[in-house]
């Protein structure tokens, strides 16, 4: 297994307990690090009730690939996330924005697959 893997494992762990740590209390819903070390997949989900509705939401969703690229697959917010990675460690080419198309990729400064 590629060492990186590990590496970037901790660093997403990090920053999505130190994102959920920070937003949890500040309304009726809880935000949860969701974390699959097996598949290297990690989430941060939203759930709580909004009045009478019941919600659940994914905040984000990452996985890193065998090939070591960590792919941000869903960000519902407004946060430059993988900016943020590139600050603790894990290099542009190393990030695919995988909800932007592939034609789109090119242009968007981090890796393309």
């Amino acid at each position: 297994m590629d060492t990186n893997i590990l590496i970037y494992s901790a660093i997403l762990k990090n920053w999505l307990n130190t994102y959920a740590n920070y937003v949890n209390g500040s309304k009726s819903t809880d935000y949860e690090v969701v974390e699959d070390d097996v598949h290297f997949r990690y989430q941060v989900v939203r759930t709580g009730w909004n009045d009478d509705i019941f919600e659940f939401n994914v905040v984000f969703h990452f996985q890193i690939k065998p090939t070591g690229k960590v792919w941000l697959l869903v960000n519902n917010t407004d946060v430059l996330v993988a900016d943020e990675l590139v600050e603790m460690g894990i290099p542009k080419s190393d990030i695919v924005i995988g909800f932007l198309p592939e034609s789109v990729r090119p242009y968007s400064g981090f890796a393309v697959v």
